[in-house]
């Protein structure tokens, strides 16, 4: 009678371990498929950006340095309407919604009178979906 309930209390607990294993396995591909569809939005929007500061100022180096200076803002609403990213790079996992992003973009001149030599263009993107906010997004709408 004792072996019977310690088989049965073995079973039960294997049983256990493996469903616990594959929900864990499951819960962890979901995870890493959100993180890398964001990690497609973010990179989408850098190229977007790029794209806009090129367009804007030429001959400045652009980087992603994070340094307050002096700073204006785009959205992913502005950054479509000018033709810089499209609005299918936006989808979010859910394939029905859309992301927001927030763009931070941090110029530098050392002639505030010459604005195409002498200068730095950095950016930051903040990415805003259903289940994910950037700490730092700011909601425009």
């Amino acid at each position: 009678m004792k072996k019977k309930v310690l088989i049965i209390l073995f079973l039960t607990s294997l049983i256990s371990l493996c469903l616990i294993m594959t929900l864990m396995i499951y819960n962890n591909k979901k995870e890493f498929k959100m993180h890398k569809r964001y990690d497609e939005i973010k990179e989408n929007v850098k190229k977007g950006v790029e794209w806009q500061l090129r367009a804007n100022y030429p001959k400045c180096p652009i980087g992603d340095k994070y340094e307050k200076k002096r700073s204006s803002h785009s959205n992913s609403s502005y950054l479509i309407n000018q033709g810089f990213i499209k609005k299918e790079d936006l989808l979010d996992i859910d394939g029905i919604s859309y992301c927001d992003v927030y763009v931070e973009t941090y110029t530098y001149f050392k002639d505030s009178l010459d604005q195409q030599n002498n200068c730095e263009v950095n950016y930051k993107i903040y990415l805003k979906c259903a289940n994910y906010e950037d700490k730092g997004y700011l909601n425009w709408g």
